[in-house]
């Protein structure tokens, strides 16, 4: 899988070039996967997903498991924002994500809402050994309805491999998401449990939604 961009800024050029790549990966991988199947049955999808979180929540490492099935225990900060492409297959749709890593640091404030136009779903990115990182769900909660709307939204619980070092129960989050009405996860980008499990809800969650939202346009 391809991985675009890495730890940068994008300027309308990029944003272009983003484009182009999808166009090129929606036409020939998501070609060769349909040998064999009815086309006319097959519904094709193009999902923006925002990854939020404090800075060392794990979401570089949770998009890097997922898109390239690789852990680097390493931190490396992201820079502003990056994104990268998977392709995805459920039932009789294919789907091609576009995964965008925002900074989670304040100096990236400012820079970050302008990323979050478009998003069709969003995980928000919590360490399960990080009692901060959990009290900071309500800013990235507000920020995201500010800035996204009522998207389908999961709650991702990180490295819960690190069982000795855990102060977020598994309840804990279950409790916060259900108050705030969207779903909860829990997830280790180092050995990968949960990781495209989670991707599949969310993607399954946004094409609900679509699947609503037309049928209530189609009534009026």
């Amino acid at each position: 899988m391809k991985h675009i961009s890495q730890g940068t800024l994008f300027d309308k050029k990029e944003t272009e070039k983003l484009k182009r790549d999808v166009r090129k990966m929606m036409t020939s991988s998501i070609i060769n996967s349909l040998v064999g199947r009815d086309v006319r049955k097959v519904r094709q999808f193009i999902f923006k997903i925002i990854a939020v979180g404090d800075g060392t929540a794990g979401k570089t490492s949770i998009i890097r498991r997922y898109v390239h099935e690789e852990f680097d225990s390493k931190y490396i900060k992201t820079i502003g924002v990056s994104h990268a492409l998977k392709r995805l297959c459920l039932n009789d749709a294919e789907i091609t994500i576009t995964i965008w890593d925002t900074g989670g640091q304040e100096l990236f404030d400012c820079i970050r809402p302008q990323y979050y136009r478009g998003a069709h779903g969003v995980l928000i990115v919590y360490d399960v050994t990080s009692q901060e990182s959990f009290d900071h769900l309500d800013k990235w909660i507000a920020e995201l309805d500010f800035n996204c709307g009522n998207v389908p939204k999961i709650i991702v619980g990180n490295k819960i491999d690190l069982t000795g070092e855990r102060v977020i129960p598994p309840e804990a989050g279950e409790k916060y998401a259900r108050q705030n009405f969207v779903s909860h996860s829990e997830t280790s980008a180092k050995t990968g449990e949960n990781i495209a499990e989670v991707m599949e809800e969310l993607a399954k969650l946004i094409i609900s939604r679509s699947n609503k939202f037309r049928a209530a346009r189609a009534k009026k």
